[in-house]
């Protein structure tokens, strides 16, 4: 009987006679010893390195959402488990934020150091140069002084953004021609673009002419590797590659059209992000290792995780809008760069086995068509020793089938890779007491001491006589009504003030003698003031409608709405065309005060004295009882927080820590002047949730992120990761650190708790 048992010394010793067999080793890749010139080709059926056929497990983990001293621990991890390739796209607005004159390539920005740590760990790179990258990040990764430059459109036969490409593209080939394979570098691949096709057609035959021109362009640069375009069917100059849950599918038609091409996987999407209000989103592994064995089963011959790191969406990164800062995307290696179970382990098994068997697959053919055993029952062979065998059915009930005279039992939604009439994998079984959900930030523990030795408190609108607001410095602009946000800001922050003088009239108050402010359309979130006092708050895209309350019912004073972006689009045609801010009307009753004369000022007063730098000059108030009596308690409260690290692990292999936020509201958080990101308690609102799901290892059918959730109910992030370098501040002799917080409802910062995970690998 051929039937799978419950025994992984049985599926290791078939294992081992495979590899025998095979004269091969499981770690098998060798790839780049010292500065070896790497020739890459490829036909229709795989790439070809060295004249080798390679069957490639490729992961997503992208530089600047870690830390630099987290890099190796990654890379290592994605080593062992039987990663191949780094994917990973280069973010044009980290490296060029302000200005095209300047370039960036300091701490988690470094990716020369990326790189050659990837080498050092014996991966290659797939370097997806974009310059678009979607990727949940900030605009989409591109700079916003673009938008600067007149008539430019964005992804579009356009000359003005064809030139701004062109600089940038060669400016990275430049700087990085010692990283591509033929100079000895791990970079194997590279692609143009990014899900253009997906877009293509808004574009019209300016899109059609833009795509050609994309890849005739990046051809030109000579860097002597192949390029790729994913999702773009209309170009035979690049390698054209799938992207989505299941591209099984995809691969006949793919053929159909360029037959000289292998079948790549660009991005298996092995969770989903999360959004600010929304519960978090899980894919079972049974899932992920389905679809993988299908797609190598149909002839695919590389499978990009994305992600297989996540990480952090560090700073103002995040993208969407309503991203949140975490970015684990259910990864196998969870957001703080540890094993996210059963996912890594599994997934690494699956690695293992199909290196072992790559040259049966690769040396042969795939069938042109599927066997049918019975409905929902296919086998794809590979030679006389190699079978897929699957159901695609959605019935609970396991099937029952004979295939070379052996007799299996095959769950619904599974493969089977049967090799010499034995089982070596199957994607639905999962070992005896494995623990669903068992990763890193379930296992957090406060620090068992009082960490924190002081606290000193300001509000935003004392640190200068001009007040907060937009009153009085260089920084502010002037109009008859409100400027677009992006304009003022340059998306140097998320905040921008709105300010003007108000003498109510008549038409200021309703029957009752009530003021109300509406705002007929703004982005993404607004605070309201009168005066410096907090009157309310409102998010798009709902409409603000808000009662206010003049100090002493005042018929005089200045009204201040502080405009907020939580995340600029990061998809969408015509990126060029965004805009954030107050865009609508803004009504007091029905006294209309859009061209009411209106003050414009980027940023808070903190951020824009760069208070996070925990400069000494600043008057902190203290707060020596730390009681939550003596503190403000007032909307735009800036916190400092001195943490003591005395005796705290600084083993960042086996250590990680997070700041525990569920004490606050929303605002941003800085430690040692490193930009932690923006956190937020907004409650998940989901009201089904699917808890009960994972528990039960429910995987059937096809994944949708909206369906299969958990934490309903909840905050969406209460948990930031502080990476270990920063909060020692690379100096692991250092005995405090300090957290500065902006807090822009209220909050008590006493609860604020540091946690920690010892991690047992």
């Amino acid at each position: 009987m051929g039937t799978i048992k419950n025994n992984f010394q049985l599926l290791w010793l078939i294992l081992l006679i495979v590899v025998l067999v095979n004269g091969k080793s499981i770690n098998k890749n060798n790839n780049n010893n010292k500065n070896e010139i790497i020739n890459v080709t490829y036909d229709g059926r795989s790439l070809i390195i060295n004249g080798e056929r390679k069957l490639l497990f490729s992961g997503s983990i992208h530089y600047p959402r870690t830390s630099e001293e987290m890099w190796p621990i990654i890379l290592k991890q994605s080593k062992d488990a039987g990663i191949d390739i780094i994917d990973t796209y280069i973010f044009w607005n980290i490296h060029q934020p302000n200005s095209p004159s300047e370039y960036y390539f300091d701490g988690n920005a470094n990716i020369t150091k990326f790189l050659d740590l990837c080498k050092e760990f014996d991966l290659y790179v797939n370097l997806r140069i974009g310059p678009y990258v979607c990727a949940e990040w900030t605009y989409g990764g591109f700079p916003i002084w673009l938008k600067e430059i007149p008539n430019i459109v964005y992804r579009d036969y356009n000359q003005q953004w064809m030139n701004e490409m062109s600089i940038w593209m060669e400016f990275v080939v430049k700087y990085l021609d010692n990283y591509f394979a033929p100079n000895g570098g791990p970079i194997i691949l590279a692609q143009v673009e990014n899900e253009y096709g997906w877009l293509e057609q808004e574009y019209g035959i300016n899109g059609t002419e833009y795509a050609k021109w994309s890849i005739d362009f990046a051809k030109s640069l000579n860097i002597g590797i192949p390029w790729i375009m994913c999702q773009q069917n209309d170009i035979e100059s690049a390698i054209n590659t799938c992207n989505g849950y299941y591209c099984h599918d995809w691969i006949s038609s793919h053929w159909e059209q360029f037959p000289n091409q292998p079948s790549f996987w660009t991005e298996n999407w092995i969770g989903w992000f999360e959004n600010w209000g929304q519960a978090k989103p899980k894919r079972p592994v049974q899932d992920i290792l389905y679809s993988n064995a299908r797609f190598i089963a149909y002839g695919g011959s590389l499978i990009n995780y994305y992600m297989w790191f996540g990480g952090t969406n560090f700073g103002r990164t995040s993208g969407g809008p309503w991203i949140i800062t975490s970015y684990d995307y259910d990864a196998p290696l969870d957001e703080f760069g540890q094993p996210n179970e059963p996912k890594f382990s599994l997934s690494s098994k699956f690695h293992q086995v199909l290196h072992a068997i790559e040259s049966d697959l690769l040396n042969n053919q795939p069938p042109k068509s599927p066997t049918f055993l019975s409905q929902f029952i296919e086998v794809h062979q590979y030679g006389i020793n190699l079978s897929f065998i699957t159901n695609y059915g959605t019935s609970t009930t396991p099937k029952i089938i004979q295939w070379m005279n052996q007799t299996y039992t095959i769950q619904p939604w599974s493969v089977l890779i049967i090799y010499n009439n034995e089982i070596l994998f199957d994607t639905s079984f999962i070992p005896p007491n494995t623990l669903f959900n068992n990763n890193t930030i379930n296992n957090f523990k406060p620090i068992n001491q009082n960490i924190i030795q002081s606290i000193f408190q300001i509000s935003d609108f004392n640190l200068n006589s001009g007040g907060g607001g937009g009153d009085g410095d260089g920084n502010s602009v002037n109009s008859v009504s409100p400027i677009e946000q992006l304009l003022i800001t340059k998306d140097t922050s998320d905040y921008c003030w709105y300010s003007t003088n108000v003498t109510t009239t008549s038409l200021s108050y309703n029957e009752k003698g009530n003021i109300f402010l509406t705002i007929t359309e703004f982005y993404d979130y607004v605070h309201i003031f009168i005066d410096n006092e907090y009157q309310g708050s409102a998010f798009s895209p709902s409409l603000c409608q808000l009662q206010l309350n003049p100090i002493n019912n005042s018929t005089t004073f200045q009204l201040q709405i502080l405009s907020m972006t939580i995340g600029l689009e990061n998809y969408a045609s015509h990126m060029e065309n965004y805009t954030r801010g107050i865009l609508g009307s803004i009504l007091i009753g029905s006294q209309n005060l859009t061209n009411n004369q209106w003050l414009m000022k980027s940023g808070l007063i903190g951020e824009n004295i760069k208070i996070f730098n925990n400069d000494n000059t600043i008057n902190w108030q203290t707060s020596p009882s730390s009681s939550s009596s003596s503190l403000i308690q007032k909307p735009l409260t800036w916190y400092k927080l001195n943490i003591s690290l005395v005796g705290l692990p600084i083993d960042i292999s086996s250590t990680v820590y997070a700041l525990d936020m569920s004490s606050m509201n929303k605002g941003m958080i800085w430690v040692n002047g490193y930009s932690i990101g923006r956190y937020w308690l907004i409650e998940a609102t989901q009201s089904i949730c699917n808890q009960s799901a994972i528990e039960n290892y429910s995987y059937i059918g096809e994944y949708d992120p909206s369906n299969y959730r958990i934490d309903c109910n909840k905050p969406s992030q209460s948990i930031y990761s502080v990476p270990i370098d920063w909060l020692f501040n690379n100096n692991y002799n250092n005995q405090y650190a300090t957290i500065i917080i902006i807090e822009e409802l209220n909050g008590n910062p006493n609860e604020i708790q540091l946690l920690s995970n010892k991690i047992i690998n």
